[in-house]
Formats: structure tokens, C-alpha cells, sequence
């Protein structure tokens, strides 16, 4: 069985983080912009994946790691992984 992926906008992830959805952070190296990555939240048990796009196009946003862990600290977020492209 293929994993589901979804785009959702940042209120849709941090809601999906708060009901514990999400239980796994990959910060994604953007394979367009070297050093950009993009967040994917993992629900391993429905084998469905959430990845954040920008609120006005369907377009995956991109961070900083420094900016991502920014955003994930408040989350309560200690831990996450990182893949670069080769």
C-alpha cells in the first residue's frame, strides 16, 4: 500500500500536530534550492504523510533548519529527522 501525501496549509499541520496525527518530523532538503527544506509530518500507523504549502498556491513552503526548529520548539518538538538530496 502506497503512502497518502497531503499539502496543508500551517493552521491545518499545527492542528494535525495538536490531536497527535502527526508523530514523526522530516525536514526534506528541497530539491530545487540547495539548504531549503521542506517539513513533512508522518502518521506511520495510517501510513499517511502532511507536508506544509504556502496559504495562497499549492506550492511547498520552504525553511531553514534554524527557522524550522523556531517553528517546531513551541510545538514541543525535540527531535526530528533530516534527509538531504544527493
Amino acid at each position: 500500500m502506497a503512502v497518502k501525501f497531503y499539502r496543508v496549509r500551517e493552521g491545518e499541520f499545527l492542528r494535525l500536530m495538536e490531536t497527535q496525527t502527526i508523530t514523526k518530523i522530516i525536514a526534506q532538503e528541497s530539491s530545487d534550492v540547495a539548504l531549503k527544506f521542506h517539513v513533512v509530518g508522518i502518521n506511520p500507523n495510517a501510513e499517511v504523510a502532511y507536508a506544509i504549502r504556502h496559504g495562497r498556491v499549492d506550492e511547498l513552503r520552504t525553511w531553514r533548519l534554524d527557522s524550522l526548529g523556531a517553528f517546531l520548539k513551541p510545538l514541543k518538538i525535540s527531535s526530528w529527522e533530516v534527509q538531504f538530496n544527493r
